[in-house]
């Protein structure tokens, strides 16, 4: 602050301190602000970037207080967050919230360390900067576009990196002992070591996962409670590594049973940036060593680093999952085209194959499990639907998890990991299936056996006798199944005038013949009736006796074929049983005689049928219709 405005300050009352500022002190006004302004182009003086970093924050909240005014504040959630939120008027707060969270994250990386810097520094104190800033580039930027090049590449040059930032920071630390040093560094290389031979291990990686996690987590505490004894790191530091540290794996344990998008999971996804700012403020305290602080580097490098190999060497078969920790890890977006038939493949590269499925967008647009589950988590998942004995269990436990996905995109990824499940659920689908036919057969058998012939003493060519099963509305079809010259052979919602039509027969009062179909009406809908058909090759007699209405018309076979449909699988209407080709002539004209009568309510059996249908069919070349019997 220039020496005029702090004496101006002091002179009118006000402490440097804004903390110190109270309600009395309104009359000042003016003063205060100059105050305030003072301070900060202090703080921004104090570092070495401090000019741009408050250019780059100023720019940042600007975009974020114009996109505040668009579409209803949408935009600045997008802005403020960087990534999606179900956004609602009474929850404004918390993206603002995160929002300034950013702003302070952005100061914090961009502005440096504090100057005038410190004396020469020693050259692994200078190496570990780099290293630590490389990792904060790479983490915002670098890796992604490395990724987008070669996915090997960031693997490696991300881990290369760890690795040497991990040795050179454990050395660095002031104030530790070489037994501390020993094993936090033989905790950090047990990650990088196991990493390494991933693509080898062949442990379960649930397991394996588990103590290369813990190994991993106890090097960053050390890492962090070692940065608590050294003179260099402030509190704040500490106190961002430790929150960046802790945060991921408590998250996970709150999160059960809570939705995908909540309040919480915005929050740690914006604290995700913690680490990022821990490792920048590190590098830049690192700039300035406080008083007191012991020297890095003791000469014993070499037997640092033997010891350090040593005792990692054990643990080096060890499976390590991304950096080993419980972390949320993205969709390699280039996995898919590396997937091979799961026959054949080891236990990691399933797991592997797994999780790139399972990482990967469904048909329903999202991810067929959520981004923020660890990989760990996931696979933890995945083993337990494997267990379940059914679709429905799965898909339930599938939901709870915040998954997407239909049962088929969920059984192909599931087959990586627990082999033979889609024989399995092939075997029940079949059994399940024959349940069903077994089912269906005897309740066919059941309706086919309370129909019989009404007309026995009379033979007729081809003839039968089943209950046919109406749909909602009623009515049936007599046609020729193979003549497609007007659409959909049987359709009798057609209306097109080529083919006969349910409406026109309801307006008749009974049937409707054009071409080579007929459609007939019926009193009953949603309900069985008994039909019976005949077929002879000349004219029968007249049968009237019983029945309430009798009608003949003529009606063409195109083909040679004229039949009743049969009850289909899954479906809503037809014969319960076989009917015959009604055509015994070949194509050629016909006539259809069409019986109707009720029948008595049977007490006895509720299910009986109420309505009768007997067809008759012979040739000829008439087409006119006849009613013989009216409905009364």
């Amino acid at each position: 602050m220039p020496a005029s405005e702090r004496s101006r300050c002091r002179t009118d009352g006000w402490p440097p301190s804004c903390s110190d500022w109270g309600p009395a002190d309104r009359p000042g006004r003016s003063n205060k602000i100059i105050c305030i302004v003072a301070l900060l182009r202090a703080a921004v003086a104090r570092y070495r970037f401090g000019r741009p970093a408050a250019a780059a924050v100023a720019l940042y909240l600007t975009a974020a207080a114009v996109a505040a005014g668009y579409d209803g504040g949408r935009w600045f959630v997008v802005v403020a967050t960087a990534g999606f939120w179900p956004w609602n008027d009474g929850a404004w707060l918390l993206p603002a919230a995160i929002g300034v969270l950013n702003a302070w994250a952005l100061w914090q990386i961009l502005r440096g360390p504090a100057s005038p810097r410190a004396g020469a520094l020693p050259r692994d104190v200078v190496w570990l900067r780099r290293l630590l800033y490389a990792d904060v580039a790479g983490d915002l930027l670098l890796w992604e576009l490395l990724d987008d090049v070669s996915d090997i590449a960031e693997y490696v040059v991300r881990w290369a990196v760890w690795a040497a930032t991990v040795f050179l920071l454990v050395r660095a630390l002031a104030g530790v002992s070489a037994r501390f040093r020993i094993i936090a560094l033989g905790l950090g290389l047990t990650g990088v070591l196991a990493a390494a031979l991933r693509p080898f291990a062949e442990v379960p990686l649930l397991t394996a996962s588990l103590l290369v996690a813990m190994a991993t987590l106890g090097c960053k505490a050390m890492i962090i409670a070692g940065q608590g004894r050294d003179g260099r790191f402030s509190a704040v530091t500490v106190a961002i590594g430790w929150t960046a540290l802790l945060v991921p794996q408590v998250y996970p344990l709150l999160q059960i049973g809570r939705v995908t998008f909540d309040g919480l999971s915005l929050a740690v996804h914006a604290l995700d940036g913690l680490l990022v700012v821990w490792a920048a403020r590190t590098a830049h305290e690192l700039a300035a060593p406080g008083p007191g602080a012991a020297a890095p580097g003791t000469g014993r490098t070499p037997r640092l680093l033997a010891a350090a190999v040593v005792l990692v060497l054990p643990m080096a078969v060890v499976g390590a999952e991304e950096d080993a920790r419980l972390t949320y890890t993205a969709a390699d977006e280039g996995c898919h085209d590396r997937l091979r038939p799961a026959a054949g493949l080891g236990p990691e590269e399933r797991r592997r194959s797994f999780l790139c499925l399972a990482r990967s967008e469904t048909f329903a647009a999202g991810t067929m499990f959520p981004e923020r589950l660890a990989d760990q988590r996931v696979l933890a998942y995945g083993a337990r639907l494997c267990a379940l004995p059914g679709d429905q269990e799965r898909h339930a436990l599938h939901k709870r998890a915040g998954g997407m996905g239909d049962a088929i995109e969920l059984t192909a990824a599931l087959e990586y990991l627990c082999p033979g499940i889609v024989a399995r659920q092939t075997a029940d689908a079949h059994r399940r299936q024959a349940e069903r036919d077994l089912q269906e057969a005897r309740w066919k058998a059941e309706a086919n056996a309370r129909c019989a012939d009404p007309w026995p003493k009379v033979r007729a060519r081809r003839q039968g006798t089943a209950a046919y099963m109406l749909f909602e509305g009623g009515g049936y079809a007599v046609f020729d199944d193979r003549d497609d010259s007007a659409g959909d052979p049987g359709d009798i919602y057609g209306g097109d005038g080529e083919a006969a039509d349910i409406f026109e027969a309801i307006e008749d009062g009974f049937i409707d013949a054009a071409g080579s179909s007929a459609a007939i009406v019926t009193s009953e809908e949603n309900a069985a009736m008994c039909l019976t058909v005949k077929a002879f090759d000349s004219a029968p007699p007249l049968r009237l006796t019983g029945w309430d209405q009798v009608v003949e018309v003529g009606i063409a076979s195109r083909s040679g074929r004229l039949v009743v449909p049969t009850y289909p699988e899954g479906g809503d209407s037809g014969a319960a049983g076989p009917l015959p080709d009604l055509a015994v002539a070949g194509p050629g004209p016909y006539r259809l005689r069409v019986h109707a009568r009720t029948l008595p309510w049977d007490e006895n059996d509720p299910d009986a049928p109420l309505e009768e249908h007997l067809l008759v069919v012979y040739p000829g070349r008439s087409t006119d219709k006849v009613v013989y019997r009216p409905r009364g």
